[in-house]
């Protein structure tokens, strides 16, 4: 433990990041500089989201969105974020070890396939008490299974179904970290991006390039998200705090090189550390390759990537 008693407390986190349920109790009883990062509650709710997925937010996108009230029973274990997450962890962690994963996916696989049959029909005469009883079950699936990239497909094609077409991007997004490589997510993206793009100025879509640079509007995004991150005011963003960006916009922790090469490559202080100035010259340069990517990040930090504002 003398080595581990030296390393900086973001590399302690990030280690017991990865550890199991039992790993990590047990680190905790190494000393109390453990014992205190593994009892922050930060570190207990990105290691659920990670884990479990990120349910409560899902949930909420969707009876936002849609305006639908699910069963109580859903909004009663869903509708509000845990108040210990720590207890939450270890509650999800044990019940989803007790189960019997055979059964219980058995199941999973019928529900998921009736509900492809459902959709097959719904888009043409939308019964929303049918809606309502196929994404309470997609949801309940995404209990059992975080990782169950089926359920996934299914909630964002029911928001394009109701021309929810950000919030089913958003959905999509959050497949994707269970799963890159599920090509339904690449096809429905594909028909949804098409649809906003032939109704951009029906709707209104801000441009987040004007002459090659980022629009004033973006502007105003990345540095709202910017100044959310730079904790300590000092207009650049430290190891840590551009790894917890990096995470909220991707759901994946970075690897110490790529933090380093972001301030070398962009613009870093004396440190070594990504400056405000180097943030924007990445968002530009990812901007003008790919717009969609840019719109991307912003909607995962709560924005709108077509109207380039908050989301209510």
């Amino acid at each position: 433990m003398a080595v581990m008693d030296n390393l900086p407390q973001s590399i302690v986190s990030q280690i017991a990041f990865y550890l199991n349920k039992a790993d990590l109790l047990s680190l905790a009883t190494c000393s109390k500089a453990y014992h205190d990062i593994l009892h922050n509650q930060d570190f207990w709710k990105r290691k659920a989201i990670h884990e479990f997925g990120d349910i409560f937010r899902l949930y909420r996108i969707f009876v936002t969105s849609t305006g639908l009230e699910l069963p109580t029973d859903l909004s009663n274990k869903f509708g509000k974020e845990p108040e210990d997450w720590f207890h939450y962890y270890i509650t999800k962690a044990t019940a989803l070890h007790a189960t019997d994963r055979d059964v219980l996916m058995a199941q999973a696989i019928k529900e998921y396939e009736d509900a492809q049959k459902f959709l097959i029909t719904f888009q043409d005469d939308i019964n929303y008490s049918v809606l309502i009883q196929v994404a309470s079950k997609m949801l309940w699936i995404l209990d059992a299974f975080p990782s169950y990239a089926g359920s996934y497909y299914i909630l964002s094609y029911l928001l394009y179904i109701v021309n929810r077409f950000e919030d089913a991007l958003d959905v999509m997004d959050m497949g994707r970290l269970c799963s890159t490589s599920y090509p339904p997510f690449d096809d429905l993206e594909r028909e949804i991006l098409a649809i906003m793009q032939g109704s951009k100025t029906e709707k209104g879509n801000v441009p987040v390039l004007i002459n090659e640079n980022l629009s004033p509007e973006l502007l105003v995004v990345l540095l709202e998200i910017f100044h959310k991150f730079d904790a300590d005011g000092d207009d650049c963003l430290s190891p840590e705090e551009l790894d917890l960006f990096v995470y909220s916009t991707n759901g994946q922790h970075p690897p110490p090189s790529f933090i380093e090469q972001m301030g070398q490559r962009f613009g870093a202080n004396e440190q070594g550390w990504l400056t405000k100035k180097g943030y924007l010259a990445f968002y530009l340069e990812q901007t003008l390759g790919d717009p969609s990517e840019t719109r991307k990040d912003i909607r995962a930090h709560g924005y709108d990537g077509s109207l380039l504002r908050k989301k209510l």
